[in-house]
């Protein structure tokens, strides 16, 4: 992404006008993500640059101070050794000395005090208090013999004492030089520095807020074509792809969304389908009875047999459209998200048995055998209307599909965490190409012959709502022309039941 093609935004949105019409600051703009950006980018450059530029200066200022005072230091002493040789102290008669001592006042801008062994001022380079007593801890320890010195890198002014020793007795004491001094050329350099580094970080502070500016254009825009895309389909339209080329986990995101919006799309195209069906299959009953309808209507003479057989017909198709009617509501209950089960400790076994036996007049009139397999007792915590239907529906199935003199063979276990019913037919089985399909809504394999079955196409599919409304799943297995196997699994404990306002 070219920078030369990224707006810079438009920060009047960070801020909303008041009753007096100025523009007052939105409080709730520092939670957005382009202004976090926009500061963290700008702290990260400006606070390393501050305390960098602090540290500089400090350490400049601390140097030279230093060097100076070992410089003043040596001259100190060269100082020391002439008063000694000349009996300055007492004499105070040495143009060598006073030479030295305007020069260092003059090259350090310093005050100069020769002190005695017994603290009075002898010289003051000032002339203020030459002859007073002076008693401090440094002049005090130089007269023992120490090196002291202290200096304020605030104000720039340093105190040095040296003690002066006797010329023909290094052991002994005979006064102190004490230097006072300001770091004026240090002061005004430092000063010097510390502008320059102003200087340096205002131009990386505007250099800073451009980057973080850009930065944030490139990192939140693509979260803006995001969102736009969410709103677009929010607002009714179609989904669309989002295009996946960003940073790696806007593409992650972006993969995530368009997975979503993939399902979306298959919602959309499954409701669409569903609509449709039901349509088709409410009117087909409905125009069956207006023909019926109207063939009554239009004859003038008819006997009553024929009336008693159109009748009849109108009856059955009205019994069908019922039958619609009912199956649709009950997959509406099951697929509703806050659907609740009236759970129960049930004998699964025994309910299976009720099925079969509620089902083998159905299986005999087939000349279908009901086969059941129990290898051993148990009880679940199961919704036991919902899950009585489930199971009739599959074993419903199993038997009008089935083969003259075939057999259906219902299996039941459990282990210590889920129970198990296998129900397995010797049908006429599915295409391999429509297995995927068997529990869509109003899904036939063979429309023609479910008609004649007096199926609806949505038994299969309030079935896998009612166990997935328990927890558990459903497979299929099947071969054309040998025969369908179904594994219903669903876990022995009470079902947990998530709300939204939890996930």
């Amino acid at each position: 992404m070219a920078f030369d093609r990224i707006k810079m935004p438009d920060i009047r949105k960070y801020f909303k006008k008041n009753k007096s019409g100025r523009p007052k600051f939105k409080l709730n703009s520092i939670f957005n993500l382009r202004f976090v950006l926009i500061l963290v980018i700008i702290a990260a450059i400006m606070i390393p640059l501050c305390l960098g530029g602090i540290v500089i200066a400090k350490s400049y200022a601390k140097k030279a101070m230093e060097d100076i005072i070992i410089e003043v230091k040596g001259q100190g002493n060269l100082l020391a050794a002439d008063i000694a040789s000349s009996s300055y102290v007492n004499t105070l008669n040495s143009q060598i000395v006073d030479a030295e001592l305007d020069q260092m006042t003059y090259t350090y801008s310093a005050r100069i005090l020769i002190v005695n062994d017994n603290g009075i001022i002898v010289k003051d380079t000032y002339d203020y208090e030459t002859g007073k007593i002076i008693i401090s801890e440094q002049i005090l320890s130089a007269l023992k013999g120490n090196v002291s010195d202290k200096y304020d890198t605030r104000t720039g002014v340093a105190d040095i004492s040296l003690p002066i020793y006797n010329e023909d007795n290094d052991a002994s004491i005979i006064g102190v030089i004490n230097i006072t001094m300001t770091y004026g050329k240090v002061v005004d350099m430092t000063t010097y520095i510390k502008g320059i580094i102003v200087t340096i970080i205002l131009v990386a502070a505007m250099i800073a807020i451009v980057c973080a500016f850009l930065v944030s254009n490139v990192i939140v825009r693509p979260l803006g074509k995001l969102s736009g895309s969410i709103d677009f389909v929010t607002d009714g339209a179609k989904a669309r792809q989002i295009e996946e080329k960003s940073f790696y986990e806007y593409r992650k995101i972006a993969c995530s969304v368009n997975r979503m919006l993939d399902k979306i799309k298959v919602v959309d195209d499954s409701r669409e389908e569903f609509v449709a069906n039901v349509s088709h299959e409410l009117k087909t009953p409905m125009a069956s009875m207006r023909v019926l309808a109207e063939a009554l209507l239009s004859m003038d003479d008819a006997p009553v047999e024929t009336y008693r057989e159109f009748m009849d017909d109108i009856v059955s198709e009205i019994d069908r459209e019922n039958e619609i009617i009912n199956d649709l509501l009950t997959l509406v209950k099951a697929d509703r998200a806050d659907a609740e089960l009236n759970i129960s400790t049930v004998n699964v076994n025994e309910l299976v048995e009720h099925v079969l036996k509620r089902l083998n007049p159905i299986a005999e009139s087939k000349d279908v055998e009901l086969i059941m397999e129990s290898f051993r007792p148990f009880a679940a915590e199961i919704d036991e209307v919902k899950m009585t239907l489930a199971i009739t529906n599959i074993i419903e199935n199993a038997i009008k599909y089935n083969r003259t003199n075939g057999s259906v063979r219902v299996s039941v276990n459990a282990d210590h965490k889920y129970f198990y019913i296998t129900v397995t037919d010797t049908g006429i089985g599915i295409p391999k190409e429509y297995i995927d399909r068997v529990f869509d809504r109003f899904y036939r394999v063979d429309k023609a012959r479910s008609r004649e079955t007096g199926g609806t196409g949505l038994g299969l599919s309030i079935t896998r709502s009612i166990i997935i409304m328990h927890k558990g799943s459903i497979k299929l297995y099947s071969k054309e022309n040998e025969g369908t196997t179904f594994t219903i699994r669903v876990t022995m404990d009470r079902p947990e039941v998530i709300y939204c306002d939890q996930a």
